[in-house]
């Protein structure tokens, strides 16, 4: 199985783009209009751990996902949606035995409807859906009553980013106005905090993270690691456990092989040069790994 390059894809199926680091510093659409929107088929592919300031909405168009946000979890089927609050660590895997695994996402900054920090859209109708830890993520499905609203909100979001119709700025605000009109009535129901000791866990796990996306060319310890977010061996090992459900150096391991496809694909390096720029100094466990991950050598996979 390999990890869809979620946050830097515009507008197209994955599977081609670089990793990108996941405090996803970087751009969903363009300065003027910060929107973006996926067609994500995790079928044979995972989104990894990530997070991002903007908001994230979605909904599945074929068989079942699992989404996970921090310790939550949660598993959506064909028509199921989805939001994700701004900063909030989550991951997507395909879930059940369908043979597809698909789903569409809208990622928006709250800036498009709340404007400048000091304009009173923000303050009446962002601040109270961004900075409430209780309203994490939240799960829409067809026996909820304003489930029709908001499909169709989504829908035509997604269609009129999707091609860039005609005047499709207003189209995308107007919608997105209606879905923050839900948000803050649903903000209202969700103000029980999270649980000091989750909050603190991902927060230390975003800083680990990190660590990694920059320095995982090289070698890494767990003393590294502990000291990227400033806590205990055991406590990095408690981290990745409960959140992501790997040990910190399978989550290595991964991303290395991660940006080995990636270079495989898109480099004219040799496969020895990948194995060593990708933080692995033994070419012989480097393909033994790449193999058990992608299911064909590097070799095979560059042909």
């Amino acid at each position: 199985m390999s990890i869809v390059d979620y946050s830097v894809l515009r507008n197209e199926d994955y599977g081609t783009n670089p990793p990108f680091k996941s405090d996803e510093t970087g751009l969903h659409g363009d300065a003027e209009f910060p929107i973006a929107v996926y067609h994500a088929d995790v079928t044979n592919n995972f989104v990894s751990w990530h997070w991002h300031e903007e908001l994230e909405f979605g909904f599945v168009v074929e068989g079942s996902v699992l989404i996970e946000c921090g310790k939550n979890k949660h598993i959506l089927n064909k028509g199921d949606i989805y939001f994700i609050n701004s900063n909030t660590l989550h991951a997507m895997f395909k879930a059940g035995s369908d043979s597809k695994s698909v789903f569409r996402s809208v990622v928006v900054h709250g800036s498009i409807v709340g404007g400048k920090e000091d304009n009173i859209y923000h303050r009446k109708y962002l601040v109270p859906i961004t900075e409430n830890s209780g309203l994490r993520e939240l799960i829409f499905t067809a026996k909820d009553s304003s489930y029709s609203k908001i499909l169709g909100w989504l829908t035509n979001i997604w269609n009129a980013e999707n091609i860039k119709i005609l005047d499709h700025e207003l189209i995308v605000r107007n919608e997105l106005s209606e879905l923050f009109r839900i948000l803050i009535h649903l903000s209202k129901k969700n103000k029980e905090a999270q649980p000091s000791a989750s909050i603190a866990q991902e927060t230390r796990l975003r800083d680990m993270l990190l660590f990694i996306h920059d320095h995982y060319a090289e070698k890494i310890t767990l003393e590294d690691m502990a000291d990227a977010a400033f806590i205990s061996k055991s406590e990095v090992q408690r981290c990745f456990k409960n959140i992501t459900g790997q040990s910190p150096f399978e989550y290595l391991k991964n991303y290395r092989l991660r940006n080995a496809a990636y270079m495989i694909q898109n480099t004219s390096d040799s496969i020895n040069t990948i194995c060593g720029l990708c933080g692995f100094d033994d070419h012989s466990y480097f393909s033994k790994a790449f193999k058990a991950a992608y299911g064909c050598s590097p070799r095979e996979f560059k042909k």
